[in-house]
């Protein structure tokens, strides 16, 4: 008989939500995280001191859509969410570089739950707290060096010299996800899309009058020709957030894989206000590029399409089963889905039966999030025409695709989902626990 006992590698927001979810089902999962200050953080969250993850401070805000939401009610997290700094999202904007030429897409629909945006910092605090209440056990400074498995178990082993021995693995260890490498080392690597710097910063006036502001609650200032792009998105009632993204694939930073904020702000903040200012974003949006409190850069990674998410006793889910480029909002969503699914099975099926819990996962998430990237794709290609003529046609068959998949609800089966649908249509009978 199959123990219950799982560890899982990332503590990041698809790893603690899968840790809550299998929690609920009556398993025991541990959650081992490469940040190493992770034991202070818990112990503050004890205390109710307002802290987050090393690593949280660092990104920057997150969407969470309708399907992701739905996700988390069913997970118990809903509350937990709605109750943070958010800002409700009904629409994205696209613009030219020079915030011309608007085109809307409704990311609201009427009897829907809203989609929230909020920082990132924020939404893992709300997790962790989660985590705790929930009385899983989260370890950091366990950075994964290698795994082996057995009939009946897997051992995992660490940096620092320690191993531990459970039941099942799940891999949430992101897009440069060791466990992928350690179980599937023929699967491809991340690819650079391009270079990009994610930058947070407090709306409001400023002592001497200068305005803090975005136009729009969400939006992207594209040049299509240069493959250059400026997102902005307020992220509840003061903060707010810049990304800046260079489409060139043949440039990227050199830099490990943990992202770090820079360290000298005003210096890289102005030399980023006059790189956006440069290509001719309006002035709203230097303005606020100059008074950021902090910028993160990073490469933009896609990972190639896996078709098999599972080995053995390991499973990923994620980033590290399906990280793709970040244009289609279902980054994070999608691997909230991952963990309501592969809990619902499991909670079903057992321990015994993770053999068919596997099958299953790998049956219904595979063409799902497969069709999310093909979708995020398709959108960065019309954000790297590169001729004028291109950008033109792009524009205009984006213009037409939001008509259409706003009048026929094109999108409703990604961004108004429910996955214990799909979980009901494999499992028929099954009752969620």
């Amino acid at each position: 008989m199959n123990g219950k006992r799982v560890a899982i590698i990332g503590s990041g927001p698809a790893g603690a939500i899968t840790a809550i979810a299998l929690k609920r089902q009556g398993f025991e999962p541990t959650l081992y995280e490469k940040v190493a200050p992770i034991e202070e953080i818990e112990e503050a969250i004890k205390s109710g001191e307002d802290v987050s993850l090393q690593f949280s401070p660092i990104g920057g805000g997150f969407s969470i859509l309708t399907n992701g939401l739905k996700a988390l009610a069913h997970l118990g997290l809903y509350d937990d969410i709605k109750a943070l700094d958010i800002d409700k999202v009904h629409a994205m904007h696209f613009m030219r570089i020079d915030g011309s030429d608007l085109a809307v897409k409704p990311t609201a629909k009427k009897g829907e739950i809203d989609a929230l945006r909020m920082l990132r910092t924020n939404l893992q605090n709300a997790i962790m707290k989660a985590v705790h209440r929930a009385g899983i056990k989260t370890y950091g400074g366990k950075k994964l060096v290698n795994l082996t498995q057995a009939a009946d178990d897997v051992t995992v082993f660490f940096e620092d010299g320690t191993s531990v021995t459970a039941d099942f693995v799940v891999g949430a260890d992101g897009i440069h996800s060791m466990t992928r490498k350690l179980v599937f080392p023929e699967a491809p690597k991340p690819e650079v899309f391009g270079i990009g710097y994610t930058a947070v910063l407090d709306r409001g006036i400023l002592p001497d009058g200068t305005k803090i502001e975005f136009d729009y609650q969400m939006g992207a200032y594209v040049d299509g020709v240069e493959g250059r792009m400026v997102f902005i998105s307020r992220c509840g009632k003061h903060d707010g957030e810049l990304f800046v993204a260079d489409l060139d694939n043949t440039k990227w930073l050199e830099q490990n894989e943990d992202w770090r904020p820079v360290t000298d702000l005003p210096k890289e903040a102005a030399k980023l206000a006059a790189l956006v200012e440069s290509w001719g974003v309006p002035q709203s949006v230097v303005t606020c590029m100059r008074h950021v409190k902090r910028i993160t850069p990073a490469n933009i990674y896609d990972l190639q399409d896996m078709d098999v998410f599972y080995k053995g006793r390991v499973v990923l889910v994620g980033d590290a089963a399906h990280g793709t480029i970040p244009f289609y909002g279902q980054g994070l969503n999608q691997g909230i889905e991952d963990a309501g699914v592969l809990a619902d099975l499991w909670g079903h099926f057992g321990a015994d039966g993770y053999e068919k819990v596997f099958q299953l996962y790998n049956k219904i998430r595979v063409p799902r999030v497969q069709k999310c990237a093909a979708n995020a794709r398709t959108t960065a290609k019309r954000m790297k025409a590169g001729t004028k003529s291109g950008e033109r046609i792009g524009r205009f068959f984006m213009k037409l695709a939001f008509r259409f998949t706003n009048i026929f609800g094109l999108d409703d089966g990604v961004y108004y989902h429910d996955f214990r649908d799909d979980v009901r249509k494999e499992v028929p009978g099954i009752q969620f626990k």
